[in-house]
């Protein structure tokens, strides 16, 4: 594979294991949601999309599923299910390509129930794998709230290099408060 637009819509991270890309079917967007709903506790202090004001019904979720096929399609954004044991857990995916430098961001959640096992930390290796090695990506970005010790451990434990602190970058709409993310970074040569 040599071209963005061939990067595959299934990877099999391991047994059990799999990021698939999500049909935008409602049925989908149903078993979404109510994941979102499940965790909606658990995502909201770094997440804020999963706010009750923005994710309100499948219905806002399918018109997200809709919008991530057509980002696909425009090479903007490649997001996945993940997916344990056949049921869906989170999400992963890239997004802010930059073809001229080989960069992109990284992002992902999960349930909170599957939190601690691993999962993420494998699905961010086997995404990482096919751009450094089948893509020639150069470098990947994980941005997580300063207080999403979870998220800054997986991106540490995959090898990132904390790159900086941004204070008070991010305004969250919801409760008017001001938050600071922590960039990691990771190298094809590191």
């Amino acid at each position: 594979m040599k071209e963005l637009k061939d990067f595959p819509k299934l990877i099999k991270v391991q047994d059990g294991l799999e990021l698939r890309f999500t049909e935008p079917i409602f049925e989908n967007a149903k078993e979404l949601f109510s994941l979102v709903v499940k965790n909606r506790n658990h995502l909201l202090p770094y997440l804020e999309w999963s706010h009750e004001t923005n994710t309100k019904t499948a219905e806002d979720t399918f018109r997200f599923l809709d919008k991530t096929a057509n980002e696909w399609e425009s090479q903007t954004k490649f997001d996945f299910g993940i997916f344990h044991d056949n049921n869906i857990v989170g999400r992963i995916g890239f997004f802010k390509v930059d073809l001229k430098t080989k960069s992109c961001e990284l992002g992902y959640w999960l349930d909170k129930g599957s939190v601690g096992k691993g999962i993420v930390s494998k699905c961010v290796r086997a995404i990482e794998k096919i751009l450094f090695e089948q893509l020639g990506f150069n470098r990947i970005v994980i941005k997580c709230d300063k207080n999403n010790i979870e998220s800054a451990k997986v991106a540490l434990r995959c090898g990132y290099k904390q790159e900086a602190e941004l204070r008070e970058c991010r305004l969250r709409v919801f409760n008017n408060t001001l938050t600071t993310d922590l960039v990691f970074a990771k190298l094809k040569s590191d």
